[in-house]
């Protein structure tokens, strides 16, 4: 009787095992094929915001939601725009110069979850500059010059850090900045094979329930961190024939121009310089499949339960090719993206009319378009 129960329990533990398994997959299959997607089979729900008022931007390029409204930065990525909930602009922060409390360019935008107070972290000034929910200047933090750029990603954990990831050619993958004590700390090695590749973007890593999940450029996997950097399980990804192998990255040798032959080849394409957001429910990884000239950039969602993935280059909203680009994320489940500017502009009035009728709402071709998209 007793060997019976315990074989009960063996059962019962490795079926609530699998069972908490199948809640994430921890691999990914993703078929890389350039194609056009119509929007109604990846999205349920859509709407639009065009920006309203005077001296508006060509382009958005981030759009960061806080409450009763959002954060914005502009496509030349020199100012932040505050608008309602309707896209309407209350405030534009624009301090372009060298001195105290300006900058030359925002590599990016974050806001502290504490306070609301907006974070620009400038890599050109080596240094990270804080505003107030109103846009008004509160302080500047120099960084080393050496450090700064390596910066790619960051964001807030356990409430009063900041922390950046690292391209990993200062030896480690983090540097954290402690919002009260005025210290920065690297921490977690870096992974030898990236060592020296001082190569990414602005959206390496993603923050999202307690957990810190980032990709590096040429990995083939999600790496997944809790709010005391402890790793924990990957997530692979399988880009099928298309992935950078272990023995390319034994070939490139941590050495950067190798790696630039690797990705800018054509006729042996492969899958690169990855972006990542996350929602509670997908992923959205972001990548160039060949070169940066000649290539594919594609944008792949990916099921967390399912493992189901679509691949698409370009959308198209009733038949109507657009180029929709990623700049955000809103609610836990809603993807925020603009219609790419240039072609908005050269629309003809048949297209806007196709477009006004599909998104409800009258289009001006000369207003920032966002779309707010919620995965099925």
């Amino acid at each position: 009787m007793k060997n019976l129960s315990i074989i009960i329990l063996l059962f019962f533990l490795i079926g609530c095992k699998s069972y908490e398994s199948g809640i994430e997959r921890n691999t990914f299959s993703i078929a890389p094929n350039p194609a056009v997607v119509e929007i109604a089979k990846i999205f349920k729900q859509i709407s639009p915001i065009q920006l309203k008022g005077t001296d508006l931007p060509l382009t958005v390029y981030r759009v960061l939601p806080h409450s009763g409204g959002y954060y914005m930065l502009d496509g030349k990525k020199q100012s932040v725009l505050s608008t309602d909930g309707d896209g309407k602009i209350l405030k534009v922060l624009n301090a372009v110069g060298d001195g105290p409390g300006e900058y030359r360019e925002i590599w990016d935008i974050k806001i502290n979850p504490r306070n609301e107070d907006l974070y620009i972290l400038d890599r050109k000034l080596a240094k990270m500059l804080v505003y107030s929910a109103s846009l008004e200047f509160i302080e500047e933090v120099p960084i080393k010059r050496e450090f700064v750029g390596t910066l790619l990603s960051f964001g807030f954990i356990n409430g009063d850090e900041v922390l950046f990831h690292t391209s990993g050619t200062s030896g480690y993958k983090f540097l954290k900045y402690g919002v009260k004590s005025k210290k920065f700390e690297f921490k977690v090695p870096i992974d030898r094979e990236f060592e020296g590749l001082g190569f990414g973007n602005d959206r390496s890593m993603s923050l999202l329930n307690d957990r810190i999940s980032l990709i590096y450029p040429l990995s083939n996997k999600i790496e997944r961190y809790d709010q005391n950097l402890q790793r924990g399980e990957d997530l692979f990804v399988d880009f099928q024939n298309f992935m950078i192998s272990e023995s390319d990255l034994k070939l490139v040798a941590n050495d950067q121009n190798r790696m630039f032959d690797l990705i800018q080849n054509d006729e042996n394409k492969k899958t690169h310089s990855f972006g990542l957001v996350e929602t509670d429910r997908d992923y959205v990884i972001s990548y160039y499949l060949g070169s940066f000239r000649d290539g594919d950039h594609l944008k792949s969602l990916v099921d967390k339960v399912t493992g189901e993935s679509t691949t698409w280059k370009s959308i198209t909203i009733d038949q109507l090719e657009v180029d929709l680009l990623l700049i955000g994320k809103s609610k836990s489940d809603e993807l925020i993206f603009t219609l790419n500017s240039e072609q908005l502009e050269r629309m003809t009035p048949a297209q806007i009319q196709v477009l006004s009728k599909k998104l409800k709402t009258p289009i001006d071709q000369n207003k920032p378009l966002l779309i707010f998209c919620t995965p099925k």
